[in-house]
């Protein structure tokens, strides 16, 4: 199952995360009901390292974290014209990655060994953006005054399933962050 462990977003900043969208002159909008903040990326994961990430993350104890918005960005050079709302990468956000990125592996789950870049993916466009519209996304790209952050209180497993419309993401089981 493609599955990714993930912070779901409060409505009141999924709101604001919203209209931003519709300010960005490029790509298509990540769906409202699919904005994340992604902790981990499972992939293609079998069912029972699952169902043993699964005991581990319930058994789980971590503190809520916050979690603040920085800027609009794009990956390099705008890359697949790729744009997010960059999230601060505090040491309490850190650490809860590299705990359940910890998890992940023992239940055997092979995560890549990348650094950790939180970030909430806005919009998506099949090509990078050139001419005209790249220089009108690059203008936009910077610090983003008034999106409000929020205070992560649990984290969510999902399965991601693929269709011709974009991906639908499941709620499969949600793990709270309370210390």
């Amino acid at each position: 199952m493609r599955a990714f462990l993930a912070i779901p977003i409060p409505d009141e900043t999924t709101e604001a995360l919203v209209r931003l969208q519709s300010a960005i002159p490029v790509g298509k909008p990540v769906p409202e009901e699919n904005l994340h903040l992604t902790l981990a990326f499972l992939d293609d994961a079998p069912d029972a390292a699952l169902e043993d990430l699964n005991e581990m993350l319930e058994a789980l104890r971590a503190a809520p974290v916050e979690i603040r918005f920085t800027e609009l960005d794009s990956f390099t050079e705008l890359e697949r014209g790729l744009v997010f709302a960059a999230v601060e990468r505090t040491d309490a956000l850190q650490a809860l990655h590299d705990r359940v990125a910890g998890l992940c592996r023992v239940a055997g789950l092979d995560l890549p060994r990348r650094r950790f870049r939180p970030h909430v993916t806005l919009m998506r466009a099949r090509r990078q953006p050139a001419g005209p519209e790249r220089d009108r996304l690059a203008a936009m790209l910077g610090p983003v005054p008034g999106l409000p952050g929020f205070t992560a209180r649990a984290m969510t497993l999902y399965r991601s399933t693929l269709t011709p419309r974009g991906a639908l993401h499941e709620p499969l089981a949600s793990y709270p962050l309370s210390g």
